[in-house]
């Protein structure tokens, strides 16, 4: 976080509108952004809530267009980072975004992004490549405010990125041996990570990266599929959802992914208790629920 200002100026960003929760908006953290940005920011928008309302992205493209701001600094979690990447969307000029995720959702590593109709509750969104992020902060500093809660289900999600990359039907080689890497280091590295030590929220956090390193490329499963819908209709996190479809999922496809589901449990450290059980009982180590019970 401390080249924060360096990446602004490098990007000629001059003054970015600030994109965050309520919760962040009101911990010590954003003083320290706001310090390392070194006055290259200027108003903030704090109204992110989780699943990313349709409302709030248009709110929050409001606000970048009044305050005059030339680039978006998106600090949160995955609802954040694809606020971010829809206010871009919406305002269609592309604004360079830089990203300081709190979470392992991996949302700053796609240029997709997520919004959820306030009336419906379905989510869209889009896709284009040009709404990646231009700069990616990975620093475990940054996610000291992080609730356990919220460190657990977004590493869970990060799982289930790794691994329904390994299960898709366009599935790669390159991309299999990033998800199987993340997969062992989230296994050994998730639980310990909740005791808020650098170290292991560090490795974490490669792993995010490693596990979504696929996300343009191969077709997202049932899991995602399902969970992305559950969750806004629902109010359900999306690593929540993950932590109770991931195994079935996994259950489900074995039959005709033998060799997949096998990398999976290998990576996992298990073999003959099978990938769906050793998942379960890592969220159950986690705190994070196995039913939708």
């Amino acid at each position: 976080m401390a080249r924060l200002a360096e990446e602004l100026e490098r990007l000629e960003v001059r003054r970015a509108l600030l994109i965050t929760g309520r919760t962040l908006s009101q911990g010590s953290l954003i003083r320290s952004v706001r310090t390392s940005a070194g006055g290259r920011l200027g108003s903030t928008f704090d109204q992110v809530a989780a699943h990313n309302s349709l409302s709030g992205v248009r709110a929050a493209g409001e606000l970048y267009r009044a305050s005059g701001a030339d680039g978006l600094v998106a600090f949160g979690g995955g609802s954040v980072i694809d606020c971010a990447k829809a206010v871009a969307y919406l305002l269609q000029i592309r604004p360079p975004i830089v990203a300081l995720p709190t979470t392992l959702s991996g949302a700053e590593f796609a240029c997709s992004f997520g919004q959820t109709d306030d009336e419906t509750r379905v989510k869209g969104g889009a896709r284009d490549r040009s709404l990646t992020p231009k700069a990616i902060f990975l620093d475990p500093r940054l996610t000291a405010e992080t609730p356990d809660w919220l460190w657990a289900s977004s590493g869970m999600r990060a799982i289930d990125h790794a691994a329904e990359a390994m299960l898709a039907p366009n599935s790669h080689p390159y991309i299999d041996a990033l998800a199987e890497s993340a997969l062992a280091i989230l296994s050994r590295r998730l639980v310990i990570g909740l005791t808020g030590s650098e170290e292991p929220r560090m490795d974490c956090l490669y792993a995010s990266w490693m596990a979504h390193t696929g996300s343009y490329h191969i077709q997202w499963g049932l899991s995602h599929q399902i969970g992305r819908q559950l969750g806004p209709r629902f109010s359900i996190p999306h690593g929540h959802a993950s932590a109770v479809l991931l195994p079935a999922v996994i259950e489900l496809q074995q039959p005709i992914k033998v060799e997949a589901e096998a990398c999976i449990a290998e990576a996992l450290g298990v073999r003959s208790a099978g990938a769906g059980a050793a998942l379960r009982q890592l969220a159950r180590q986690l705190g994070l629920p196995t039913t939708m019970q």
